[in-house]
C-alpha cells in the first residue's frame, strides 16, 4: 500500500459550530432592529462561543497521519503541525470577513445610528411660573423647535401644585393620547377668552385656562385619562405621558418626555411610576413591553 504524505491529515468530524455561528448571526441582526440591547449582544456573544470552539475544535482535529517514520529533519522540527493549505484557506476567510465587515458596518451605522443619537429634546422656556395660577390646569402650546416652525408646535397640560418641601411643584403631561398619538381634550371647560401669551427664546407660548373636572379624552378611539393622566377607558396601553421640568430665574423649562405606566395620589404627593419614553400604542411595563424593539431616542 503507497504511504500516505506526511502532511496528510484526518478528517475532522462534524460539529454543530458552524451551525451555532450563522444562529449567532442571524441573532444579532434581527437584536439590532429588534431589542439592540439584549438581543443583539446575546447574538454577539453566541458568535463568538462559536467562532472560538469551532476554532479550537479544528486544530484538535487536525492530526497528521502517515504510515512511514519521519526523517531525522521532520522530527526534529514536530512534523507539519499546521498544513499551510489550512492556514491560506483561513487567512483568506479571514480576510474576507474583514472586507465584508469594512463593507457592512458604515451601512449598518448610517442607517441605525441616526436614529439613537443626536435627536434628543432641547429645553423650552415656558414663561414666568406666576403665568400658571396654583390649582388651575393651563393648556399650554409652545415650539418644540423654533427652527423647524409651527410644524413643531406641542401642547402640554400644566398644573401648578404648589409647593413641596419649599420647592415647586407642576404637574406637566403631554396632550397627545398613548394609543397612535391622537391629540386629547379636556373633559371640561376652557376659557379661550382669558387666554394670553409669553414670548420667551423659543417663540410664542399660549395659554389656555382650563377645567377639566372630568380628565382628558381622545376622540379618535375612545381612550380616557383621568386629572393625573391615568388611562380610565379605551385602547391607550398606558397613562399620558410627561415632560420633565425645572424652574430657572422664575421660568418654568420643560425637559425630555418621559413614559408614565400609573400614577399613584395626586398633585405635588402624586407617586409617578415612570419609565423611558415609549413609542405610541406601546406599554410600559409589564411582559408584553418586551415585546416591542426599542425606541430611539427623541
Amino acid at each position: 500500500m503507497e504511504p500516505r504524505p506526511l502532511n496528510e491529515t484526518a478528517a475532522s468530524p462534524a460539529t454543530i459550530w458552524p451551525i451555532s455561528f450563522a444562529v449567532g448571526v442571524a441573532v444579532l441582526l434581527i437584536g439590532l432592529i429588534v431589542n439592540p440591547k439584549v438581543i443583539a449582544p446575546l447574538g454577539g456573544a453566541i458568535i463568538v462561543v462559536a467562532t472560538v470552539a469551532w476554532i479550537r475544535g479544528g486544530r484538535h482535529g487536525e492530526q497528521p497521519t502517515t504510515d512511514e517514520d519521519p526523517t531525522p529533519q521532520e522530527a526534529e522540527r514536530g512534523g507539519d503541525r499546521y498544513p499551510r493549505s489550512r492556514f491560506l484557506e483561513r487567512a483568506t476567510l479571514g480576510l474576507g470577513g474583514v472586507i465584508a465587515g469594512a463593507v457592512a458596518l458604515p451601512a449598518v451605522g448610517l442607517s441605525v445610528l441616526p436614529a439613537f443619537f443626536g435627536q434628543q429634546r432641547r429645553p423650552v422656556d415656558l414663561g414666568p411660573t406666576s403665568a400658571f395660577p396654583e390649582g388651575r390646569f393651563v393648556v399650554t402650546t409652545f415650539l418644540a423647535d423654533p427652527k423647524a416652525g409651527e410644524v413643531s408646535r406641542r401642547a402640554a397640560y400644566i398644573r401648578n401644585n404648589g409647593l413641596l418641601a419649599g420647592l415647586p411643584s407642576f404637574t406637566v403631561m403631554s396632550s397627545r393620547c398613548t394609543h397612535v398619538g391622537c391629540p386629547t381634550q379636556p373633559n371640561g371647560p376652557m376659557f379661550p377668552q382669558q387666554r394670553h401669551a409669553e414670548h420667551t427664546a423659543n417663540g410664542e407660548v399660549g395659554l389656555v385656562p382650563a377645567f377639566p373636572a372630568g380628565g382628558f379624552g381622545c376622540p379618535c378611539h375612545g381612550s380616557q385619562f383621568d386629572v393625573e393622566g391615568n388611562r380610565t377607558a379605551g385602547p391607550a396601553p398606558r397613562a399620558l405621558d410627561r415632560y420633565e421640568f425645572s424652574i430657572r430665574n422664575g421660568h418654568l423649562w420643560l425637559g425630555r418626555l418621559f413614559s408614565v405606566s400609573h400614577v399613584e395620589g395626586h398633585g405635588a404627593n402624586a407617586r409617578i411610576h415612570r419609565f423611558a419614553l415609549r413609542g405610541a400604542g406601546e406599554p410600559a411595563d409589564g411582559p408584553e413591553s418586551l415585546l416591542y424593539p426599542v425606541d430611539p431616542i427623541r
